[in-house]
This record gives structure tokens, sequence and C-alpha cells, in this order.
């Protein structure tokens, strides 16, 4: 990993959520960018069907982007003496659209880093988790919404599914950030040539030990619980410091909609979840 990727999206927990980013970048000797987002909205008619005018609006960008700098200068002075470097951005195509924006930006990283939904920010949240997994073409990794400490990770929990999101997911992991251990972890594995095959996990676990990653292979029955929570409950009983799952969602027109499992451990991690779509 070169380069780690942060959107200050105004949520609460955007302050523990750098703190883990710079914690990562610092651990695995990768750049940290921050990007500022300046949202402004378009303008809605008033009561008696007027809109502001050219001059109001260039007026209130001009405060939103003021206030963006401001904002902008303080995290240069946060991240002053982080190794190796960290670099602080504000997009002039924030307007508008700020999710979508950073996504675009994303493309140019190696992986980006948010937090999970904490109370009034859910919206926000997931506004920008969707705009990063379905438009940026690289991984996310959500962290909780407390700091975690500078460590490069080094047991990850695979949340495994034969598809192309989870094999995404498990190679994105193998090539940034590198674990030293993995468990494959199966929930009501379908026993055919068409789903997990005949030995459920097996044909990814000899993969990932011909990378030199110490592999087992575990299958679990959900029982009356949901996917997300049986890896969550899995996860922490084998202290696993890393799950990595397939991100998965279905479009309607331009708007991505989370499935049930993505959007849970979305909204439930208590460890580190990387998602691939």
């Amino acid at each position: 990993m070169k380069d780690l990727f942060f959107p200050v999206t105004g949520a609460t927990s955007d302050d523990a959520a750098l703190d883990t980013a710079a914690a990562i970048a610092s651990a695995y000797g990768a750049r940290l960018i921050a990007t500022v987002p300046a949202p402004a909205y378009a303008p809605l008619a008033t009561p008696w069907g007027v809109t502001p005018d050219s001059v109001a609006l260039g007026e209130m960008l001009a405060v939103i982007e003021a206030e963006s700098r401001m904002r902008a200068q303080s995290l240069r002075e946060r991240l002053k003496n982080l190794e190796p470097a960290s670099e602080i951005r504000i997009d002039p195509d924030h307007f508008f659209e700020p999710s979508r924006s950073l996504a675009r930006q994303a493309r140019y990283a190696d992986l980006s880093l948010i937090a999970c939904p904490q109370g009034r920010d859910g919206a926000i949240a997931h506004a920008y988790f969707r705009a990063l997994l379905f438009e940026s073409g690289r991984p996310v990794l959500v962290v909780p919404s407390r700091p975690i400490p500078a460590k490069r990770f080094s047991k990850m929990l695979i949340a495994w599914k034969p598809t192309r999101e989870t094999t995404r997911a498990v190679h994105d992991a193998i090539a940034f950030l590198s674990p030293g251990s993995a468990e494959v972890l199966a929930i009501d594995p379908e026993v055919s040539v068409f789903e997990h095959g005949a030995e459920p996990g097996a044909d990814i676990a000899a993969h990932l030990a011909r990378h030199g990653i110490r592999t087992q292979v575990t299958t679990r029955p959900s029982a009356s619980q949901s996917i997300a929570q049986v890896v969550m409950a899995h996860a922490k009983e084998t202290g696993a410091d890393l799950v990595v799952a397939g991100g998965y969602g279905h479009g309607r027109l331009r708007e991505w909609v989370l499935g049930g499992a993505t959007r849970e451990l979305f909204e439930g991690l208590d460890v580190p979840v990387l998602f691939s779509h």
C-alpha cells in the first residue's frame, strides 16, 4: 500500500477515523491523502417562489470554501509530523455532489478508509460508503468509530462466498495489507460444483497458502442468526483483527442499494472490515 485515501465526511466520527487512518498509514509506510469536501446544494425556492440570485449563491459558495480551507489547514497542522507523509486536498469539484467527487479521487489510491455509521450521521456514512464502494473501483476499509492502534493487520477472517466480489476483496487484502494468517469462514455452504464445491473453502485456502499465508477453513451454520452476526461473533471469538467481505448491492437508475449482509456488516462492525465490489 502506497496511498491511503481518507474522505472528510463531516460526520462526528471523522476525528477518530482520521486517527485510525493515520495509524494504519504509518504502520504500512503509506501516504495519507485526506480530502475536505466543500458541499453546496442546489438552492431551493422560497415560499414566494424565488431562488437566490447568482450573487447570493456566489457568496454562499465562497463562505463554504473558506470554511473548508480553514478545516484543511487544521488537518495539516494535526498531521504535520506523520511519517512518511500526508497530503490535504480541497477539490473544487466537491460542490453539489461531494460523495461522488471523492469516489473519483479514490481511484488514484490503493485503499479508502471510512468510519461505520454512528447515530444521526448514518445517512452521511451510507452516502459516502455507497459512492466509494460502487464507483471508485477500489476497496474500502470501514473501521469502528473508535481509534485502533497503529499496527499492521496480522489475522484476517474471510467471510467466504465463491463470488467475484469476495474473490476481489480477498486479493485486495493480500495485495495491500499482507496479513500473515487467514481463516476462511464459510457459513451455510452449499456443496455443489456451482457454489462452494465438494470441500467448501478448500480451493481459496490452497491459493492463499501459495501466497505464503497460513490458512485454515471453518464452516458454521447461521442457525437463527444473520450472516453478519455470525461473522462478527466469529471474529471476536478468534481474535481476528480484520474481516474481509464482498460488497453487494443492486442498481436502481444511478443509485445503489446495499445488500442486506453488506449493510448489516457496515452498520454493526466492531473490527475493521475490508469491502470490495
